[in-house]
């Protein structure tokens, strides 16, 4: 049995390669009869489980500024609703979600189906983020203290590993950050190429 830990979630993963169980950071990790126990009675299949340690992690982190919000009722041309959106309390959306619960008279259903569907939209848009970015990915065979380091995307709960095994977090942790402060510069590049090649058939047209 393997545990995962990945950058930026909370909780861990406990696997066989095949199946997978989530395992909150403040449980014990010693007790492996116990574990594969658990993993037997309710392991899923490993993707379905990487998704979720991830989805559960963004739901906690997510916040839904309502501001953007009324500007997404705006876009639909609902300004009944993107006033409404004046009365909401705080950023959290499970805060949210209680509040016009408790007061679906004033706020209505249309305007709790807006809110959903923009929250769903919120939690896509940071989960294609977390999967299009590399992360770091510590790995440790359960019963061993040796830990293994990679730079590594989680894409539909498909691990892709970016580099060897690095010999430690912090190691780990600087190579991430050499890689993201090179790739702004690479972007810049990139927008000047497609800058030039779009001025370049303007000047063909004319």
């Amino acid at each position: 049995m393997k545990v995962e830990n990945w950058q930026g979630t909370s909780g861990k993963l406990v696997h066989d390669d095949q199946k997978a169980i989530l395992v909150d950071d403040k449980q014990d990790l010693t007790n492996q009869k116990s574990l594969q126990e658990s993993l037997k009675k309710d392991g899923k299949p490993i993707e379905e489980v990487r998704q979720e340690l991830i989805k559960k992690s963004i739901k906690r982190e997510i916040k839904t500024d309502p501001l953007k919000l009324r500007s997404w009722f705006s876009h639909r041309q609902d300004n009944q609703n993107a006033k409404k959106t004046e009365k909401l309390v705080g950023d959290k959306p499970t805060h949210q979600y209680k509040q016009i619960k408790n007061e679906l008279t004033f706020f209505g259903e249309s305007f709790l189906e807006g809110f959903l569907g923009f929250y769903g939209l919120e939690v896509d848009n940071a989960l294609g983020r977390y999967e299009h970015n590399l992360h770091v990915l510590e790995t440790q065979e359960l019963g061993s203290s040796e830990k293994e380091y990679y730079l590594a995307t989680n894409q539909n709960g498909r691990v892709k590993l970016a580099t060897e095994p690095l010999p430690s977090q912090q190691i780990a942790e600087e190579q991430l950050n050499k890689f993201y402060k090179r790739e702004p510069e690479e972007q810049e590049t990139q927008a000047e190429k497609v800058q030039a090649r779009s001025q370049k058939d303007e000047g063909k047209e004319e």
